[in-house]
């Protein structure tokens, strides 16, 4: 089942290859594992994020598209906004229509002159003018390239990226059919970089379960548990109901939704913003990634009016949403109205930002304005408050279009919440983990453990805030606590190569995932799981030590507000993190993986 090849595209000579390497995906299924040795491979240790040695790598799995709730595609890259490894994933129908034109991984390397995308229709590959698709937002693109490449609906995606990614503002994100995303760290920014605007990729290919050494009865049998599993149990069904914004009102109720900045843990509107009140108000319909019967991507219908005021006047739009972004564009930033924090979220994903970070250095002008280190002569006599909507709306712009000739505020915020302490001081309100915004979980120091020791400094690499609500019930040693962490985010290493959506985890155990392989004729034990897992974090840490990552400097350096912000367990005792658990990390990474950090 290693018949996924590897199309490599230099943008700087237009050379395309396809090859195949069934090694590299029989020892490392596919995902991150494919990705970071294809990763270190390409890109050297002193690549600009932003110039030409910097790649782009496009990975799925072996068992994608055979399995229910495998739809996930990585991407892997040089950040540009932290200078580490970075790593993203998107749902969607990229992994069906990579998995149908016969692709495991896309490489995009070099540097075009001028703006471009690409077509994939098959086994043709074409790099094409963009033209005046440059710079559109990516709402109109998406309609544009349905129209241009009508072919294959259903098994075409197509990623494109906005004008704030091609204006190199730092935290640009990709845009997967409409209503996905790779988001944090930039990959749209290297991207836009590129001078690639969008790919769209057709499969004409068909998978065939008839051919050896597929065991099709025990294949089919295997697929009905999961499907059963994912839609007739209680696991899943969460996600449809009201996806991940029941988090709110919970969350609010422990003291743990982060609110104006993380300046406090309760929103005084957050039933305004909750996934009942979505569901209830503005909830238009729910869809699902290929492959997935789960349905947990909520999309909410914004109405807007436009020209005169007759009442026909009005325009709907589809807005998705989630939890990170109702924290991070709403009680983050104190917008405590749905339709206000819909319009925030609509125009980060017309500007193709990242919301999640945008939120952040929202949240940091706002306090920085209230304080007076920043003044209306910094903003341009613009206002910056928090609970008011128009001023963001405007900032949001200002931040996608900055003007890169001149290096005023806006520039700065396009360069990230470390850029704007550099400049003007705040480091004391600065919320950030190697220089990357957090999620919305403020249920105690285990969530800020678990960024910190994360490859992507993101939550998304282990559950330290599930850790945190363990240890309400359980005590458990610092020791235990680190080693805990550490053993999961091996174990997500194997769920990121598959690319499995982490939402299934519980649908897919050890013994399922083991049934899926030896259904497709791919022998893999759970000892030879587990080693994977961990020579995949392996490469990991020694990726970010080669691009310069300090993991001393990041445990040290901590924001004032991480020892001051109100979370379930209270406050944080200040250096908790530096002396305590810092000493124990660099030890079981020296003794496990025989690294020093």
């Amino acid at each position: 089942m290693t018949d996924l090849d590897i199309l490599e595209i230099d943008l700087t000579t237009s050379e395309i290859k396809r090859y195949s390497n069934p090694e590299l995906f029989e020892k490392w299924i596919g995902g991150v594992g494919v990705g970071i040795n294809l990763l270190n491979k390409i890109v050297p240790a002193n690549a600009d994020p932003l110039g030409p040695d910097n790649a782009l790598i496009f990975s799925i799995g072996l068992l994608s598209t055979y399995y229910p709730i495998i739809s996930k595609t990585a991407v892997l890259f040089r950040s540009p906004l932290t200078g580490d490894l970075g790593e993203s994933y998107a749902g969607g129908r990229l992994s069906l229509a990579m998995r149908f034109s016969g692709l495991g991984a896309i490489i995009i390397k070099g540097q075009s002159e001028k703006s471009c995308y690409i077509t994939i229709t098959g086994d043709e590959i074409q790099i094409k003018k963009s033209g005046p698709l440059a710079y559109m937002y990516t709402t109109t693109i998406g309609q544009i390239l349905r129209e241009k490449i009508p072919v294959g609906s259903g098994r075409r995606s197509s990623i494109r990226i906005g004008p704030a990614s091609e204006n190199g503002v730092l935290y640009g994100n990709i845009i997967v059919d409409s209503f996905r995303h790779f988001g944090r760290l930039g990959a749209g920014t290297v991207m836009g970089a590129k001078g690639l605007k969008a790919i769209v990729i057709t499969g004409d290919k068909d998978i065939s379960l008839d051919n050896p050494p597929i065991n099709r009865k025990e294949y089919l049998k295997t697929y009905k548990k999961i499907w059963n599993e994912a839609v007739n149990s209680s696991t899943m069904r969460k996600y449809h109901v009201l996806g991940t914004p029941e988090n709110i009102l919970p969350l609010n109720a422990i003291n743990a939704l982060p609110t104006k900045n993380f300046q406090k843990g309760k929103f005084e509107f957050a039933e305004e913003i909750s996934g009942e009140k979505f569901v209830e108000e503005y909830l238009g319909r729910r869809i699902s990634c290929n492959t997935c019967p789960v349905g947990c991507i909520h999309v909410a219908i914004l109405r807007e009016r436009y020209g005169s005021d007759s009442p026909a006047d009005i325009h709907s739009i589809a807005v998705p949403y989630d939890f990170e972004l109702l924290y991070a564009l709403g009680s983050n930033l104190e917008i405590g109205n749905g339709i206000d924090v819909l319009k925030l979220i609509e125009q980060t994903e017309r500007l193709g930002l990242d919301a999640i970070t945008t939120g952040g250095v929202l949240g940091w002008l706002a306090e920085a304005y209230d304080k007076g280190i920043i003044t209306s002569d910094d903003t341009k006599g613009h206002t910056i408050r928090f609970g008011n909507v128009q001023d963001f709306l405007t900032v949001i712009q200002l931040i996608a279009f900055r003007n890169n000739e001149e290096k005023d505020l806006f520039w700065y915020a396009g360069e990230g919440i470390h850029s704007l302490v550099a400049k003007y001081g705040g480091k004391d309100f600065s919320v950030l983990i190697n220089s990357n915004p957090p999620a919305g979980y403020s249920t105690g120091p285990l969530t800020v453990l678990g960024h910190l020791i994360g490859g992507r400094h993101s939550h998304l690499d282990n559950a330290g805030y599930a850790l945190d609500q363990k240890i309400f019930r359980t005590k458990l040693t610092p020791q235990e606590i680190i080693q805990e962490l550490v053993i999961e985010e091996e174990w997500r290493n194997i769920l990121n190569s598959l690319v499995l959506c982490l939402f299934a985890r519980k649908v897919y155990p050890t013994s399922t995932i083991l049934e899926c392989f030896s259904n497709l004729g791919i022998e893999k034990s759970l000892d030879d799981l587990l080693t994977i897992g961990k020579e995949i974090q392996i490469a990991r840490i020694q990726t970010k030590l080669k691009f310069g990552i300090n993991y001393r400097d990041i445990f040290e350096n901590l924001s004032p507000r991480f020892f001051q912000m109100p979370t379930a367990h209270g406050i944080t005792p200040k250096n908790i993190f530096y002396d305590t658990y810092f000493p124990i990390f660099q030890n079981l990474i020296t003794s496990r993986y025989s690294i020093k950090i």
